[in-house]
């Protein structure tokens, strides 16, 4: 394995949240299509060994994951420690991207105050004031908590919406007792 191997191999493992390729360049002081060619070569060399990891992108960061194929092998590890209410406010504020906090309680009862206290602790979401109002969305950190970079989870996040609207879409048909 060659030293720009070893480094760029190094940086990307040690950047958990990734690393860009300005950074990798700066650190390594390589030329960037050096760079990339490097974490192709890494990349085939993962393939070939049946390496448990990859190096992916997400926008312009580069990081090191469990291929998903293994990801069963640490799944009790991923799990969260919330519960439920926490991640059902959670999971309403991740589907609307940006709400007010007003429409949350009105959703969800007074039990988002503490709910969102929780999460804007673990860093899971922000809560920033605009106006009269407060508005919380979710934090950067929510991808990493869950493993999921920004492009899988509107992916995902499209796909479910699609689902519910065909089935409510879907009329039913009263047939009696």
């Amino acid at each position: 394995m060659s030293k720009i191997s070893q480094l760029v191999e190094a940086l990307i493992f040690s950047f958990g949240e990734g690393i860009s390729m300005d950074d990798l360049a700066r650190r390594t002081k390589g030329d960037k299509l050096l760079i990339k060619r490097t974490i192709n070569e890494l990349n085939r060399s993962y393939d070939e060994r049946k390496s448990a990891f990859v190096i992916e992108t997400e926008g312009n960061l580069y990081r090191m994951r469990l291929r998903n194929e293994l990801s069963y092998v640490v799944e009790d590890l991923l799990k969260t420690d919330m519960r439920k209410g926490v991640l059902m406010t959670l999971s309403i504020i991740a589907s609307k991207g940006k709400i007010k906090q007003a429409e949350l309680k009105n959703m969800r009862g007074s039990v988002v105050y503490r709910h969102v206290k929780e999460l804007s602790q673990r860093g899971l979401i922000l809560v920033q004031k605009e106006g009269n109002s407060k508005v919380i969305k979710i934090a950067p950190t929510f991808f990493d908590y869950f493993d999921i970079n920004s492009k899988e989870f509107k992916e995902l996040y499209n796909g479910v919406k699609e689902e519910v609207e065909k089935e409510s879409e879907q009329s039913v048909e009263y047939r009696g007792n």
